[in-house]
């Protein structure tokens, strides 16, 4: 990876007259700036080569009527995005045009008040900060590609690379592929990876969420209509004749109907598809890879999938492992959103505290790679330092949320008036955060921490803690 200069406001001015470069030199260091010095073309150049500034500013008119121009040039070819603004005593169209075609970012009049000059040098650097983050961000993403990415995936443990791998193999490959793994692991990512590294990457990729859809609705877009299928109805092609010679995605494919999964099945067998009301029939050379959050064995056992069905998506199986499974990606993956949103808020965020590090590497993440997505966007969103702290974590981060212990009482108290308030204290958040482990199951409950039924619904009624959504009420 390239070494860019790490100072956020460098630039180099270029002027061989030696009080125009003091006075600019002496207003942008007051505004801020980090400033380096050139007299002439050839000093620019090398001092461009060794600095690498944000922003060139440089004089039109030195010993050479247009040398400002050749720094232009040079410096252009060194980096074809390097951000150059000329100024000149005595402007023309004729040089405002050429220099612009050249590649400088702007071309102005020597100053005649600070905001001359300042306001264009704010909007260039500006301009250039975003454009070399964006470069290390491709340079980072290649090196993504390589050891520690999948396309959009990312992460270094055993268990991803494990799946990285296997997925580049499959992806050169036609087989139906099924991935399993809890929410938010990052399935539909992998399986656009796969669409990219296929011979098909040039052919659409068409994601379903099929169970989003009722299944009148979801056979129709899936398959199709002919003109005059129902009332009002035009012709229209489904979603597996978009996706013919690229890849469909059905996510949630546990969800469909069997009467669906019936003519799905004909799908993967024969490759051809029937519109609703039509009598003949299309082909189609559409790539299928499927996802389900559950255990597919387990829902063909339930009855609630068709085991031929099952045996045609199950062809090549790939399991995205929880994020729990795999600590040691998530400061990958935290930085990896963070630079995704670093300029969404008022801040620019540009790391992320150690100490904050270390509890989102201890949290369970429950919600998987989505989850921690989203507290990143949430954060960076928010921040008002450039660094995300403890204390701009989300609540269900913070340690303070997380502990049942209740320290004792700050003011002084008899001991034993102290104690059962602590005891009070406990009582109420342990069965409140066991409700919640337990999704409200009492029986459940009662088995897991070692108290009977009756004395669990005593403490609820004793400390008003409500029942979780989704708990039996003929336990009671």
């Amino acid at each position: 990876m390239e070494k860019l200069n790490t100072k956020r406001n460098s630039v180099l001015v270029v002027e061989d007259n030696a009080t125009w470069r003091n006075n600019i030199v002496k207003l942008l260091k007051k505004a801020g700036y980090v400033c380096s010095t050139a007299v002439n073309s050839s000093e620019a150049i090398r001092m461009y080569a060794k600095e690498s500034p944000l922003v060139v500013l440089t004089d039109l008119k030195m010993d050479r009527p247009k040398e400002g121009m050749e720094v232009l040039e040079e410096v252009r070819r060194m980096d074809p995005e390097a951000v150059v603004i000329l100024y000149t005593e005595f402007p023309s169209i004729e040089n405002a045009v050429e220099s612009l075609k050249m590649g400088a970012f702007d071309y102005i009049q020597k100053m005649s008040n600070s905001n001359d000059l300042l306001m264009p040098l704010e909007r260039a650097t500006k301009f250039a900060r975003v454009q070399r983050e964006n470069r290390l961000l491709r340079n980072k993403m290649d090196d993504l590609t390589g050891d520690a990415g999948f396309f959009g995936a990312v992460g270094v443990s055993a268990a991803i690379q494990e799946v990285f791998e296997k997925a580049k193999r499959v992806a050169q490959t036609n087989a139906t592929v099924l991935i399993t793994g809890d929410t938010g692991t990052g399935k539909e990512v992998l399986a656009r990876g796969m669409h990219y590294y296929s011979p098909r990457r040039s052919h659409a990729f068409v994601p379903v969420a099929v169970s989003a859809l009722p299944d009148t609705l979801l056979e129709s877009e899936l398959f199709g209509h002919a003109r005059g299928s129902f009332t009002g109805a035009l012709e229209k092609k489904g979603l597996f004749e978009a996706a013919d010679q690229g890849t469909i995605f059905l996510d949630e494919i546990g969800e469909v109907s069997l009467d669906l999964q019936q003519k799905m099945l004909r799908v993967l067998q024969d490759k051809m598809i029937r519109r609703i009301g039509d009598l003949k029939e299309v082909a189609v050379d559409t790539r299928v890879i499927s996802a389900t959050n559950r255990d597919p064995e387990a829902l063909v056992r339930e009855k609630k999938m068709r085991e031929d069905l099952y045996f045609r998506l199950n062809v090549i199986r790939l399991h995205m492992p929880s994020l729990a499974q795999r600590r040691e990606d998530i400061p990958l993956l935290a930085y990896h959103y963070l630079n995704v949103y670093r300029y969404c808020g008022r801040v620019e965020v540009e790391s992320i505290n150690s100490d904050a590090l270390m509890l989102m590497q201890q949290y369970d993440w429950p919600g998987n790679v989505r989850e921690l997505q989203h507290a990143m966007e949430l954060m960076v969103t928010l921040a008002d330092h450039p660094q995300i702290r403890v204390q701009d974590l989300p609540d269900f981060i913070q340690p303070n949320s997380r502990q049942v212990f209740i320290p004792a009482p700050e003011e002084p108290l008899p001991f034993k008036e102290a104690k059962a308030k602590v005891v009070t204290e406990f009582e109420k958040q342990y069965i409140g955060k066991m409700l919640e482990h337990y999704h409200g199951n009492i029986s459940k409950m009662a088995d897991g921490i070692g108290l009977n039924r009756k004395t669990i619904y005593r403490l609820m009624d004793q400390h008003h803690i409500p029942s979780v959504k989704g708990q039996n009420k003929t336990e009671k």
